[in-house]
């Protein structure tokens, strides 16, 4: 006997059409879908591509574009295919050692130069800021120059010390 699909929406607060399809046996969509991808013919490709070391997965992309002509599809879909997939290349290394220098033996210098300051006058100032670093503590000392000289730059880092002592 069939049931009054009218009554059944009322009293559930939904639509008549609704509690027919749910007496005629749907139980909702599937929680996942087996739809093959459009990539999986390039899976021996792109696992090989993504085997090579230090290769990005942009990089695994555009080549396959360019062999294949662009018919491979969106990055976004060949990235999501391949974290879905597991062939993101694992990072071996943690970076390059950091080299360090013992005190007093490393500096390096560098000049911003001919930079444009404007006031609030609207007068124009151009100024040159020399950087010192030194290579053991790291520590910056700048200064701000109207000119460049040669002296600034063969500066001794006891020159700078007694500079930084002094300022």
């Amino acid at each position: 006997m069939k049931p009054n699909f009218s009554e059944l929406a009322r009293m559930y607060g939904v639509d008549r059409r609704t509690v027919k399809k749910y007496w005629n046996g749907y139980q909702g969509k599937p929680k996942s879908r087996n739809k093959p991808s459009k990539l999986d013919k390039y899976f021996d490709r792109i696992s090989f591509l993504m085997s090579i070391r230090g290769i990005t997965i942009r990089a695994a992309y555009e080549r396959l574009k360019d062999e294949e002509g662009g018919v491979i599809g969106s990055y976004s879909n060949f990235r999501k295919y391949v974290t879905r997939k597991g062939l993101r290349g694992k990072k071996t290394s943690k970076g390059h050692p950091r080299f360090e220098t013992l005190p007093g033996i490393q500096a390096q210098v560098d000049w911003k130069e001919n930079m444009k300051l404007h006031s609030s006058s609207g007068d124009e100032f151009v100024v040159n800021v020399f950087n010192y670093k030194l290579g053991y503590s790291r520590y910056c000392y700048f200064e701000y120059r109207q000119t460049k000289t040669q002296q600034d730059v063969y500066c001794s880092p006891k020159e700078l010390d007694r500079k930084k002592v002094e300022s």
